[in-house]
């Protein structure tokens, strides 16, 4: 007879694993199975992050940066260049780049800090929720066909907690 379910053990979380300690390898080179991964590691993320960009434009004439910066206006609607900046998106150069051709497409608006006149704020606009509206269908089932598929039922999480872990680092 088959099981219901209800009858059965709770398993151990076998995902808890102590991470890798790399204060006490030696200096020098890496290991060739850690080139390895290091070398699918960037060459994985560059061939993903090209193929989004490039789809994005070809399908709404947003490329992969303006779709992530009307992603934060979307969370949050005004935001000061220097924060878009600093969220990791791009350099500051890069940043401003974007914004100016999303101004011009409409999609945001530069608006005046009253509080600093050093700043600039940002605000996206009816047209560029709209945008980003059309543009995050088609976004999401790339990024779910050419990720998710790879992540393993149940990781995606984990996956976050790597990348988060990754950046916190840096700071």
């Amino acid at each position: 007879m088959f099981s219901r379910g209800d009858d059965l053990e709770p398993q151990p979380d076998v995902r808890v694993v102590p991470l890798r300690s790399v204060e006490n390898e030696p200096d020098g080179p890496l290991s060739d199975a850690d080139q390895q991964a290091w070398r699918s590691f960037v060459e994985g993320t560059q061939a993903l992050l090209t193929f989004l960009d490039r789809e994005l434009v070809d399908e709404t004439d947003l490329a992969l940066g303006e779709y992530m910066i009307l992603e934060a206006l979307a969370d949050q609607p005004v935001l000061r260049m220097t924060d878009l900046a600093g969220g990791g998106l791009a350099s500051r150069s890069t940043i401003s780049r974007q914004v100016s051709r999303l101004v011009d497409l409409g999609d945001v608006e530069r608006i005046p800090d009253t509080s600093d006149a050093r700043n600039r704020l940002v605000r996206i606009t009816d047209a560029g929720r709209d945008h980003l509206r059309r543009a995050a269908n088609g976004h999401a089932h790339r990024v779910r066909r050419h990720l998710f598929a790879h992540v393993w039922q149940g990781h995606t999480a984990d996956l976050d907690k790597f990348f988060r872990d990754i950046r916190e680092g840096l700071e």
